[in-house]
């Protein structure tokens, strides 16, 4: 077989495995098996299977793949001293499988990425696996429960109607992840924060996949949609950032809009004023929904009060220990929500140091790449939306902050944050093509 023909036959396989990946990004709570009590879900295994292809196709990748470890180690380095010293400061302690899950996630983030600059980013695969993503978590949920007495029409019914917030995360999701978990396991209520996690990050790739001039009708019904389903989930985090995203990406993608539309403007203002409208009425029909939701984003409820403990209960030991930390350390049976307190707490002022050096390092780019596009968004080389792709590293920018795990990014963070670095890439390597052809056409029409 031509090697042209082999090439392009590894990559096809290799776009194949991306779609599969992206699609099973929200199903970390399909359990698939328990290896040396690491406990692997069906999420971890397609992403796995995508490693394993692209290790054995190594000799006939393009030549660009190489360029993504050097330019994610750049960003990445402080991280990885951080898992070291944390790595020796607990050694020997219980570490809870912290230091492990942040290098096979790691690992994770860097195959998905590889194979985005395998397959060039492609929208076509990025729009069609975020489709599946959503679809997968919404029909896999749904037959589970409805095989075991329970129905997602149930769940929203209990909380529309009667505000019964317990029974959709204790009654409906807990029991659907403990079906599908490990036998005999417990189940946590917190895998919902993941699969919202999971399920933005599938929604802001599908929206930067889309190509066409014309408005993104589907992505802006699948953006509402996704929200529904945040609220239900629960997750305040995930869905504060999912909606201001909107009204950023609006304003990044104006800024490079060569002419100003009136009509669009009209039509547009038109529309949010009655969409503020409808939101107020919503909120002022005195419904069971209504009244929860209003308490949750209230912030004073236990969660935010824990938050707040952990935050004392942390500084107080960082006061007696700075420079060494003082091992993994918990309040109430849990670790500190904070990834710098955290790091400080366990493993030191070195190791805060080091975190914060990573932190600052991922902001810098982000907010280089905002500066870049909101200037001059066209000379975004890519066919995707530039102002949709500065929304990758938004999420686990934020929730480092208040995140369980210590703080730590999860699974499907580390790939948004994966996404992004490759993504940033593949644009840099085709500007300079851009470029180098833009030299050579000159240079001939001189000669």
């Amino acid at each position: 077989m031509p090697a042209s023909k082999e090439t392009s036959l590894s990559e096809r396989l290799v776009a194949s495995l991306l779609v599969l990946a992206l699609a099973a990004l929200p199903l970390t709570w399909v359990h698939i098996a328990t290896i040396g009590g690491f406990k692997l879900n069906l999420a971890y295994v397609a992403t796995l299977l995508l490693g394993l292809v692209l290790f054995c196709l190594l000799p006939k990748l393009p030549s660009r793949t190489w360029q993504l470890p050097g330019w994610c180690a750049l960003i990445l380095l402080p991280y990885f001293f951080y898992l070291m010293v944390l790595a020796i400061s607990l050694a020997g302690l219980p570490d809870n499988g912290i230091v492990v899950r942040q290098v096979f996630f790691l690992l994770c983030g860097l195959t998905f990425g590889a194979a985005l600059m395998v397959t060039g980013a492609a929208p076509r695969l990025l729009r069609r696996g975020a489709l599946f993503a959503i679809l997968s978590f919404l029909v896999i949920s749904e037959v589970v429960a409805r095989n075991n007495g329970l129905s997602w029409l149930i769940a929203i019914e209990r909380l529309l109607l009667h505000g019964d917030l317990d029974f959709v995360v204790y009654g409906f999701l807990r029991e659907l992840f403990r079906i599908a978990g490990p036998s005999g396991a417990d189940a946590a209520a917190s895998e919902k924060n993941i699969i919202a996690i999971a399920l933005f990050t599938a929604l802001v790739l599908f929206r930067a996949a889309h190509t066409a001039k014309k408005p993104d009708r589907i992505g802006q019904a699948m953006t509402l949609f996704i929200i529904a389903i945040l609220l239900v989930l629960n997750t305040r985090s995930v869905v504060l950032v999912a909606v201001v995203t909107l009204p950023v990406t609006a304003f990044i993608a104006k800024l490079n809009q060569p002419r100003f539309n009136r009509t669009s403007l009209i039509v547009k203002t038109l529309v949010t004023v009655f969409a503020i409208a409808c939101a107020l009425l919503f909120l002022t029909s005195g419904g069971a929904a209504v009244s929860l939701f209003g308490d949750r984003f209230a912030f004073d409820d236990a969660s935010t009060q824990g938050r707040l403990d952990q935050l004392a209960f942390a500084l107080s030991r960082i006061e007696h220990a700075i420079w060494s930390g003082t091992g993994l350390q918990e309040i109430n049976g849990q670790l500190v929500h904070n990834l710098f307190l955290g790091a400080w707490l366990h493993s030191g002022l070195l190791a805060f140091l080091l975190v914060a050096s990573f932190y600052l390092a991922v902001l810098a780019t982000w907010i280089n790449f905002l500066i870049t596009i909101a200037r001059n968004g066209a000379n975004f080389a890519l066919p995707l939306r530039p102002e949709w792709v500065a929304m990758l590293p938004v999420l686990p920018l934020f929730r480092v902050w208040i995140g369980g795990d210590a703080g730590h990014p999860g699974f499907p963070e580390w790939i948004a944050l994966f996404s992004f670095f490759t993504i940033l890439l593949l644009n840099r390597l085709a500007q300079g093509n851009r470029t180098a052809w833009t030299t050579s056409q000159t240079l001939r029409a001189a000669h």
